[in-house]
Protein backbone atom coordinates (compact mmCIF):
# COMPACT_ATOMS: atom_id res chain seq x y z
CA UNK A 1 0.00 0.00 0.00
CA UNK A 2 1.31 3.43 -0.94
CA UNK A 3 1.73 6.11 1.69
CA UNK A 4 1.96 9.90 1.31
CA UNK A 5 4.50 11.66 3.52
CA UNK A 6 4.29 15.44 3.77
CA UNK A 7 7.65 17.22 3.92
CA UNK A 8 6.08 19.83 6.22
CA UNK A 9 5.15 17.09 8.74
CA UNK A 10 8.77 15.95 9.12
CA UNK A 11 10.58 18.16 11.64
CA UNK A 12 14.26 18.99 11.13
CA UNK A 13 16.56 16.98 13.39
CA UNK A 14 20.33 17.28 13.95
CA UNK A 15 22.69 15.12 11.90
CA UNK A 16 24.38 12.25 13.68
CA UNK A 17 27.52 14.44 13.97
CA UNK A 18 25.51 17.57 14.89
CA UNK A 19 26.95 19.60 11.98
CA UNK A 20 23.65 20.13 10.14
CA UNK A 21 19.96 19.26 10.03
CA UNK A 22 17.86 16.83 8.04
CA UNK A 23 14.21 15.87 7.67
CA UNK A 24 13.75 12.11 7.63
CA UNK A 25 10.86 11.53 5.25
CA UNK A 26 10.71 7.75 5.52
CA UNK A 27 12.79 4.84 6.82
CA UNK A 28 12.59 1.06 6.94
CA UNK A 29 14.28 -0.41 10.01
CA UNK A 30 14.89 -3.82 11.54
CA UNK A 31 16.52 -4.90 14.81
CA UNK A 32 19.93 -4.05 13.30
CA UNK A 33 18.96 -0.46 12.47
CA UNK A 34 18.21 1.31 9.19
CA UNK A 35 17.70 -0.74 6.04
CA UNK A 36 16.50 2.14 3.83
CA UNK A 37 16.26 5.85 4.65
CA UNK A 38 15.05 8.82 2.59
CA UNK A 39 15.75 12.33 3.86
CA UNK A 40 16.23 15.95 2.82
CA UNK A 41 19.13 17.80 4.42
CA UNK A 42 19.82 21.54 4.65
CA UNK A 43 23.38 22.65 4.04
CA UNK A 44 24.32 26.07 5.42
CA UNK A 45 28.02 26.24 4.60
CA UNK A 46 31.14 24.13 4.92
CA UNK A 47 30.08 21.03 6.87
CA UNK A 48 31.49 17.56 7.48
CA UNK A 49 29.01 14.77 6.72
CA UNK A 50 28.20 12.09 9.27
CA UNK A 51 29.77 8.71 8.64
CA UNK A 52 27.53 5.67 8.17
CA UNK A 53 29.73 2.54 7.96
CA UNK A 54 28.17 -0.29 5.96
CA UNK A 55 25.80 2.07 4.18
CA UNK A 56 25.51 2.94 0.49
CA UNK A 57 24.43 6.53 -0.10
CA UNK A 58 23.11 8.52 -3.04
CA UNK A 59 22.76 12.29 -2.85
CA UNK A 60 21.22 14.76 -5.30
CA UNK A 61 21.07 18.52 -4.86
CA UNK A 62 17.53 19.88 -4.96
CA UNK A 63 18.11 23.63 -4.78
CA UNK A 64 20.28 26.44 -3.43
CA UNK A 65 23.84 27.51 -4.22
CA UNK A 66 25.99 24.89 -5.98
CA UNK A 67 27.30 22.19 -3.64
CA UNK A 68 30.71 20.53 -3.79
CA UNK A 69 31.12 17.23 -1.96
CA UNK A 70 34.65 16.20 -1.10
CA UNK A 71 34.72 12.43 -0.72
CA UNK A 72 37.97 10.87 0.52
CA UNK A 73 39.86 13.94 -0.69
CA UNK A 74 38.28 14.14 -4.19
CA UNK A 75 36.01 17.10 -5.01
CA UNK A 76 32.68 16.32 -6.70
CA UNK A 77 30.74 19.43 -7.84
CA UNK A 78 27.04 18.52 -7.79
CA UNK A 79 24.71 19.32 -10.67
CA UNK A 80 21.05 19.85 -9.74
CA UNK A 81 19.10 16.57 -9.60
CA UNK A 82 22.12 14.52 -10.69
CA UNK A 83 22.62 11.61 -8.28
CA UNK A 84 26.06 11.00 -6.78
CA UNK A 85 26.60 7.59 -5.11
CA UNK A 86 29.21 7.11 -2.36
CA UNK A 87 30.01 4.84 0.55
CA UNK A 88 28.74 5.89 3.97
CA UNK A 89 32.10 5.31 5.65
CA UNK A 90 33.90 7.70 3.26
CA UNK A 91 35.30 10.86 4.80
CA UNK A 92 32.89 13.38 3.26
CA UNK A 93 32.41 17.11 3.58
CA UNK A 94 30.45 19.74 1.72
CA UNK A 95 30.99 23.35 0.74
CA UNK A 96 28.68 25.79 -1.01
CA UNK A 97 29.70 27.98 -3.94
CA UNK A 98 27.67 30.98 -2.87
CA UNK A 99 25.58 32.34 0.00
CA UNK A 100 22.35 30.77 1.18
CA UNK A 101 21.01 27.37 2.06
CA UNK A 102 21.18 24.32 -0.20
CA UNK A 103 18.92 21.30 0.13
CA UNK A 104 19.83 17.79 -0.90
CA UNK A 105 17.94 14.54 -1.20
CA UNK A 106 19.54 11.49 0.42
CA UNK A 107 18.86 7.80 -0.11
CA UNK A 108 20.75 5.48 2.24
CA UNK A 109 20.62 1.68 2.23
CA UNK A 110 22.32 -0.94 4.34
CA UNK A 111 24.97 -2.53 2.13
CA UNK A 112 24.10 -6.09 1.26
CA UNK A 113 20.42 -5.69 2.20
CA UNK A 114 19.32 -3.22 -0.51
CA UNK A 115 20.81 -1.60 -3.63
CA UNK A 116 19.92 2.09 -3.98
CA UNK A 117 18.99 3.91 -7.21
CA UNK A 118 17.82 7.45 -7.88
CA UNK A 119 16.79 9.27 -11.06
CA UNK A 120 14.75 12.23 -12.25
CA UNK A 121 11.59 11.58 -14.27
CA UNK A 122 9.04 13.79 -16.03
CA UNK A 123 5.37 13.08 -16.64
CA UNK A 124 2.88 14.89 -18.83
CA UNK A 125 -0.50 16.00 -17.53
CA UNK A 126 -2.85 13.03 -17.52
CA UNK A 127 -0.16 10.45 -18.29
CA UNK A 128 0.31 7.56 -15.89
CA UNK A 129 3.68 7.04 -14.22
CA UNK A 130 4.09 3.43 -13.12
CA UNK A 131 7.37 2.42 -11.50
CA UNK A 132 8.81 -0.09 -9.07
CA UNK A 133 8.54 -3.79 -8.46
CA UNK A 134 7.18 -6.12 -5.80
CA UNK A 135 9.49 -6.39 -2.79
CA UNK A 136 11.42 -3.21 -3.63
CA UNK A 137 11.08 0.13 -1.87
CA UNK A 138 9.78 2.62 -4.43
CA UNK A 139 9.26 6.33 -3.80
CA UNK A 140 8.34 9.40 -5.82
CA UNK A 141 9.39 12.82 -4.52
CA UNK A 142 7.48 15.78 -5.99
CA UNK A 143 9.75 18.58 -7.21
CA UNK A 144 6.89 21.08 -7.63
CA UNK A 145 3.27 21.29 -6.49
CA UNK A 146 1.12 18.74 -8.36
CA UNK A 147 -2.13 16.88 -7.88
CA UNK A 148 -1.96 13.12 -8.34
CA UNK A 149 -4.40 10.24 -8.55
CA UNK A 150 -3.67 6.54 -8.51
CA UNK A 151 -1.63 5.06 -5.67
CA UNK A 152 -2.76 8.06 -3.64
CA UNK A 153 -5.12 10.93 -4.41
CA UNK A 154 -3.54 14.11 -3.13
CA UNK A 155 -2.27 17.57 -3.81
CA UNK A 156 1.49 17.28 -3.33
CA UNK A 157 3.85 20.14 -2.55
CA UNK A 158 7.57 20.18 -3.37
CA UNK A 159 9.32 17.67 -1.12
CA UNK A 160 6.27 15.48 -0.49
CA UNK A 161 6.90 11.77 -0.97
CA UNK A 162 4.82 8.77 -2.02
CA UNK A 163 6.41 5.50 -0.88
CA UNK A 164 5.56 1.80 -1.03
CA UNK A 165 7.24 -1.60 -0.96
CA UNK A 166 5.71 -2.48 -4.31
CA UNK A 167 4.83 -0.67 -7.54
CA UNK A 168 3.55 2.90 -7.63
CA UNK A 169 1.20 4.24 -10.26
CA UNK A 170 0.22 7.91 -10.29
CA UNK A 171 -1.30 10.29 -12.81
CA UNK A 172 -0.38 13.98 -12.40
CA UNK A 173 -2.94 16.70 -13.14
CA UNK A 174 -0.29 18.82 -14.90
CA UNK A 175 3.20 18.40 -16.34
CA UNK A 176 5.33 17.31 -13.42
CA UNK A 177 8.81 16.27 -12.41
CA UNK A 178 9.61 13.70 -9.73
CA UNK A 179 12.68 12.07 -8.26
CA UNK A 180 12.31 8.29 -8.34
CA UNK A 181 14.03 6.52 -5.46
CA UNK A 182 14.37 2.74 -5.47
CA UNK A 183 15.95 0.26 -3.11
CA UNK A 184 15.98 -3.33 -4.33
CA UNK A 185 16.85 -6.32 -2.15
Amino acid sequence: MARLIRHADCPPVPWKNGAGTTRELWALRDAGGVLVRISIAEITGAQPFSEFPGTDRIIAQLDGPPMVLTIDGIAHPLSPLTPLPFRGEAKTSCTLNGPGIARDLNLMTRRGAYRPAMRWIEAGAGSEVEVGEAGAVTALLALDPVGVTGAVRAAMTAGDLIVTQDRIGVTPDRNAAFVLLEARP
